[in-house]
């Protein structure tokens, strides 16, 4: 089955981007560097299609700066596993409002009503939930503090564990640092 999304993949500190992308590896099996991811799958539009309602939806949303200084355990009930997300502390609110601004019209039925979107980076998966617990409690503790922008989305196209880039949509300038 092929599927469309929207990811954002930020830009980090060299030595944040290293360290992200190692736990990642090792604690959640995910290979290649962060993302939130924006869109789900359920838009039923051809990938072209897909890309310019994106396109056209974000324009005139500005960059985002965010920083990541929390951990959470996210339970998936359904397969049995719990998540260690990274959350935005600053940025969290300007994240929300670029997911909602994405979900509208086609790309509306997209939306997941079975859970609430949560702007995230997933740094580990595991069965254990004490594991899960002591990892995100040892981050919170350890005083984490990765700060990001998001410049630009990627609209991709996945079919099994094939993902290609569709298009790239940058976020606006704005200010005179923007």
């Amino acid at each position: 089955m092929e599927t469309l999304e929207v990811i954002a993949r930020p830009h980090f500190e060299k030595a944040d981007l290293a360290w992200l992308t190692d736990i990642r590896s090792r604690r959640a099996g995910s290979r290649g560097p962060p993302y939130f991811t924006l869109v789900f799958h359920g838009a039923d539009l051809t990938p072209a299609a897909f890309a310019e309602q994106v396109r056209r939806l974000a324009s005139g949303i500005p960059r985002i700066r965010f920083r990541l200084r929390s951990a959470l355990v996210a339970p998936e009930p359904t397969v049995g596993r719990f998540h260690v997300f990274l959350i935005p502390d600053e940025g969290f609110g300007a994240i929300l409002k670029l997911y909602d601004a994405l979900h509208v019209g086609d790309i509306e039925a997209a939306l997941r009503f079975d859970t609430p979107y949560l702007p995230h980076i997933t740094v580990a998966t595991t069965q254990d939930y004490p594991a899960a617990r002591k990892l995100a409690q040892a981050l919170n503790m350890g005083g984490i503090d990765i700060h990001g922008h998001i410049e630009a989305l990627e609209v991709e196209r996945r079919s099994g564990d094939v993902v290609k880039k569709v298009a790239d949509v940058p976020l606006a300038k704005h200010g005179w640092f923007g």
